[in-house]
């Protein structure tokens, strides 16, 4: 029994020690530590950022085709369906030719008709010249044959051009694709009556193909001067969210669109689509790979919005840097607000353009007990 208790005051001897100890530990870390155990704090490197500008685009069909009416009348036919691939010359919908037909006959019999009385011109022009010759009828008889023939020569140039137009209208009545592709849009029906007096009717719009495609984006003023032909491109789309398109820059246009006082650009990028997952009309985040600065100083984001709070700055006069960027570095028991200038970012690091920053200075990215701002990036 006495071995038992003298066990017992060991054991009890030993847990005093290790407790001290742990006390004794922190007590002295957290003399040492100053406002660092207040703050998380990533550091400035040197490195390089690629630069990126974001924007929204539009996908569309890299050709696309709206195939009309020439003519007027009712549909009686309609072969293509939305997604039905269709060739060049392919029949795609009817309209009624009986009228057409009606014409052309009427357009060839006219013609006929003078062609026939241009032989009986030419017959009584030979026959009155011989008379003319032999004084038998006068000068003007024979001009007024001359004059007959002259004009139903005319006459018939003209109903050949409208017996051209008559045939050329019957053919319109068989509406057939121009290209090879895909019908992306039809507006047609069996019954419809088109009218092409005034305005084309637009039945079918046809995507030539949807393997490759165009992205419309629109790009700020601010932004246009970085972007080029030839830069890269990636960007994502709401159906496939985890999933990364490319694509390249081929053209900038210089044409500005100005909507609430805001100006952008339009900058047109071939994609490639080899499973068809993109659809016309798909909306896209775009980022443009527009360049790379090297041997930059990178401040993480979080230190550039990162504000500690009002008991961390009772030493610290922040009147002098109002309007101005502030990043908080820790000296000792001190913090102190550094002025920044910053350009390009990628999101998780800006470039410093100016400001008392150096590769391995460390810079608050947020406090330990929230305010946490690290969604903005930094450096581990």
């Amino acid at each position: 029994m006495k071995q038992f208790f003298t066990g017992k005051k060991w054991l009890v001897a030993v847990l005093i020690l290790v407790v001290g100890g742990v006390v004794w530990a922190f007590r002295d870390h957290k003399n040492a530590g100053g406002l660092d155990r207040y703050f998380v704090t990533r550091p400035v490197v040197r490195g390089d950022l690629e630069k990126k500008v974001t924007a929204t685009g539009r996908l569309k069909a890299l050709k696309t085709v709206h195939v009309g009416a020439q003519v007027s009348g009712i549909i009686t036919e309609v072969r293509a369906e939305f997604n039905s691939r269709v060739h060049k010359g392919d029949i795609l919908a009817q309209i009624d030719p009986a009228i057409y037909r009606a014409q052309v006959l009427e357009a060839r019999s006219n013609l006929q008709k003078i062609r026939t009385q241009i032989i009986l011109d030419r017959l009584a022009l030979k026959r009155d010249k011989d008379l003319f010759k032999k004084h038998i009828i006068a000068q003007n008889v024979f001009d007024q044959d001359q004059g007959k023939l002259s004009m139903d020569l005319a006459n018939q140039d003209e109903l050949t051009a409208e017996l051209s137009l008559a045939n050329a209208n019957l053919r319109y009545t068989t509406i057939r694709s121009p290209i090879d592709g895909i019908v992306i849009s039809r507006q047609v029906q069996v019954g419809q009556t088109v009218t092409a007096a005034f305005q084309t009717p637009k039945l079918f719009t046809i995507a030539q193909d949807l393997s490759e495609m165009r992205l419309d984006t629109r790009v700020s003023e601010s932004d246009i001067g970085d972007v080029s032909k030839g830069q890269r491109v990636t960007f994502r789309v709401p159906a496939y969210p985890s999933r990364i398109f490319s694509g390249q820059v081929i053209m900038v246009r210089v044409h500005p669109k100005t909507v609430s006082h805001v100006v952008t650009y339009d900058v047109v990028s071939r994609v490639s689509n080899p499973d068809l997952a993109l659809k016309p009309g798909m909306t896209a985040l775009v980022t443009l790979h527009v360049g790379i600065l090297r041997g930059v100083t990178l401040i993480p984001n979080g230190a550039l919005v990162f504000r500690p709070s009002e008991k961390f700055l009772k030493s610290v006069d922040l009147s002098a840097y109002r309007h101005k960027t502030l990043v908080f570095r820790i000296a000792g028991n001190r913090l102190i607000p550094v002025p920044v200038e910053t350009g390009a970012t990628d999101g998780r690091v800006s470039v410093a353009l100016s400001g008392d920053l150096h590769p391995g200075d460390r810079v608050i990215v947020r406090d330990r007990l929230g305010n946490d701002r690290e969604s903005h990036g930094g450096f581990m």
